[in-house]
Formats: C-alpha cells, structure tokens, sequence
C-alpha cells in the first residue's frame, strides 16, 4: 500500500468523478461532482481537494477548507470519500492519518472539525479510531466531531 495525494487536474477530473461509494452510503457522501462544486464555491475559505492514490490507482477524494470563528483558525474536512471497490483495505485510514500529518506539519490551525450524517457508523468509527471526540454540536442531521492539534496557535 502507498497512499499518497494529487491535485485534480483537467486531465483526471472525469475519472475521479466516476468513482462511486457504495450505494448503501450515498445518502452520506456528496457525489463527487458536487465536492468539486464545493470546492469551489468555498474558494475564499481556502478550499482544497485531494486526489487520493493508492500507488498510481485513483481511489479517492478529500476536501479540506477553512474556518475561523473567536480568532481560532479551524481546518475542516468537508468531503471525504474512498470508492467502492477500494473499502474495507485501510486505505482510508491511511489517507486519514497522511492527511492529518499534512495538516499539523502546517501548524496553522487550532484543530480539525468534520461532521458526519447520523446513521453513518462506518464514517462514525473511522473517525474515532483516529482520535477524533464528539463535541456534543449537532448541524441538522449531521454530527461534530473534532481533533485537537497539539501546540499549535
């Protein structure tokens, strides 16, 4: 396994934007033309996908921005999602914890917020696996959750 990220590019667009999650999970994740979307009408707050690789394979997408709020500068995760066919191998574990290691080297933000749709264990447990808390914030139907980063601002 070699887990690493890209940019998206006018050559690749149109294959990340085939990859599907399951059908069971849609109703959690935002197509992938959508995070696209996302990432642009977010522009002003830094907004920012990630191709996921494993190896050479396109296996994923992953959109940071963010957020300020009290003079605290928060990165949140807004989309992340890996394909189908590319679950249940620790890939997404893996791109969690290089993307999380990428967003601390920065040093930069105070911690990292993401919410998840109610109903979502599968999100729910990676997230906690990973050192994420609950902060007991709801958003509609979606949960807060957030990770800390230590000595920074």
């Amino acid at each position: 396994m070699y887990i690493h990220f890209g940019i998206i590019t006018p050559d690749n667009w149109r294959t990340f934007n085939k990859l599907k999650v399951k059908e069971d999970q849609k109703e959690f994740v935002a197509s992938n033309l959508t995070i696209l979307a996302r990432a642009y009408a977010f522009r002003d707050s830094n907004s920012q996908v990630y191709a996921i690789y494993n190896e050479d394979i396109p296996i994923g997408l992953l959109m940071q921005r963010e957020y300020e709020e009290d003079n605290q500068l928060f990165c949140v995760l807004d989309q992340f999602m890996i394909a189908e066919k590319h679950q249940r191998m620790g890939y997404g574990k893996a791109a969690m914890k290089l993307w999380m290691e990428l967003i601390k080297k920065q040093n930069r933000y105070n911690s990292i917020i993401l919410c998840y749709i109610e109903g979502d264990e599968t999100a729910k447990n990676l997230y906690l696996n990973i050192g994420f808390h609950h902060t007991d914030e709801v958003d509609g139907n979606e949960i807060v959750m957030e990770y800390i980063l230590e000595n920074n601002p």
